[in-house]
């Protein structure tokens, strides 16, 4: 009789356990947070029990319950690749240096960025590929947009750099064009393909990535296709 009085309380206890991990409910708005970015409960109409909704959210976003919004996992910075210019050109042939700015903003101060941190990274491998200089001036606005989407200039207007500086100190960098090429297989990219390109960089507060767009320019590749 004693075994058979554990037995009974061993099934309680563990059904109540099963039963308490899911909210009871019988129709959908008994299931509402009232959280948007995770996604909108719904209640299974044979159970009876609430099931997570698909969240709104980015691949590289989570919802932040606090402020109900969707952020950045690692966040994000504004990048310019050839201040000014958009998409930015990267002639492949090029044997000089692509200019990059990290722009500042309210609220991110650049000169706090470590600038031994700062690099592009490579798939599959650790490394970074590193700028060979850096300097501190205003030479753009830091944006919230979609880097990779602008008007659809001709070659002649990607060579125009024009330079909106807002007023706040921006971080500027120079790659060497080649290590860029080679490191990431741009010879083999069809001209005026638009690729992304990514920089990472790290602070006392953590790591940030920016992510701008370069217009790929392969003459090269074009001659040894014909």
């Amino acid at each position: 009789m004693k075994k058979l009085s554990i037995l009974f309380t061993f099934i309680f206890v563990i059904g109540m356990t099963a039963s308490s991990s899911f909210a009871q409910c019988e129709t959908d708005a008994d299931c509402d947070d009232l959280i948007e970015c995770n996604g909108l409960e719904t209640c299974d109409p044979d159970d009876l029990v609430c099931l997570e909704g698909d969240s709104p959210c980015l691949e590289n976003q989570i919802c932040n319950i606090e402020i109900d919004e969707c952020v950045d996992e690692v966040p994000m910075v504004s990048v310019d690749i050839k201040p000014g210019s958009c998409p930015s050109p990267l002639n492949v042939r090029s044997r000089g240096v692509l200019p990059v700015a990290i722009l500042g903003a309210e609220g991110f101060d650049v000169e706090n960025i470590d600038p031994d941190s700062i690099g592009i990274p490579i798939e599959g491998l650790e490394e970074l590929i590193k700028p060979i200089r850096y300097s501190y001036e205003d030479v753009g606005a830091s944006s919230t947009g979609d880097s990779c989407v602008c008007e659809d200039l001709d070659d002649e207007e990607l060579d125009e750099d024009i330079p909106t500086p807002d007023g706040i100190m921006d971080l500027t960098l120079k790659f060497k064009t080649q290590e860029l090429v080679d490191a990431l297989g741009l010879r083999d990219i069809d001209s005026k393909t638009i690729i992304p390109l990514t920089i990472t960089m790290e602070t006392e507060d953590g790591t940030f990535v920016g992510e701008d767009c370069v217009k790929i320019i392969n003459n090269f590749k074009r001659w040894n296709d014909m």
